[in-house]
């Protein structure tokens, strides 16, 4: 049985009902970022949360995270579904959550992160990223905030593909498993 805190090293975000007397930009000015939270049997509810607790969570976590949030005496797990950011100075200025049951499975993009890059460009060589993200389908608490690639002994030529990536045999992948995440190059 799940534990609260077990997925993001007891990772909360607190939470607040939006009054409907703010308006989202007085309450941006406030340092809150307003928020939807919905869930498969839930309806629509309108939120905040610190501007500088979010953004220090979504640092912590990406934007594909799986997290808790507190509201209200009561804690919900949650998927992060959309980030909107202010197109100039990209601060989040909008989010939407959707609550998770514990038996649900969810779709995610899971960001890939290349490791290595530095031990590789320092024999010469170019790495060309293909994909920033790959797509799955399993149980909110099996999926990983990232998945690690290892990139820094390979060759000119070499090419990682989505089926080279090691994923829990409960989590399915839906990318098709001949998509290229990377290949490297030798340097003109």
């Amino acid at each position: 049985m799940r534990r609260k805190g077990d997925w993001v090293n007891n990772r909360v975000l607190k939470v607040f009902p939006r009054g409907q007397d703010k308006s989202a930009k007085q309450l941006r000015r406030r340092g809150f970022v307003p928020i939807i939270f919905y869930g498969s049997n839930e309806s629509l509810r309108p939120l905040v949360a610190s501007k500088k607790e979010l953004n220090s969570l979504i640092r912590q976590l990406g934007e594909s995270a799986i997290f808790e949030i507190a509201m209200e005496e009561d804690v919900k797990t949650v998927v992060l579904k959309e980030v909107q950011r202010d197109p100039v100075t990209r601060e989040v200025i909008h989010i939407d959550l959707q609550g998770l049951g514990q038996n649900e499975k969810v779709n995610m993009s899971i960001p890939i992160r290349l490791v290595g890059v530095d031990k590789l460009e320092s024999k010469g060589r170019v790495l060309q990223r293909q994909a920033e993200t790959v797509n799955v389908e399993g149980y909110a608490h099996l999926l990983p905030s990232h998945i690690d690639v290892y990139v820094g002994d390979m060759e000119p030529g070499d090419v990682i593909k989505v089926c080279d990536l090691r994923m829990n045999g409960d989590i399915a992948i839906l990318d098709p498993l001949d998509k290229i995440v990377a290949v490297v190059l030798a340097p003109e």
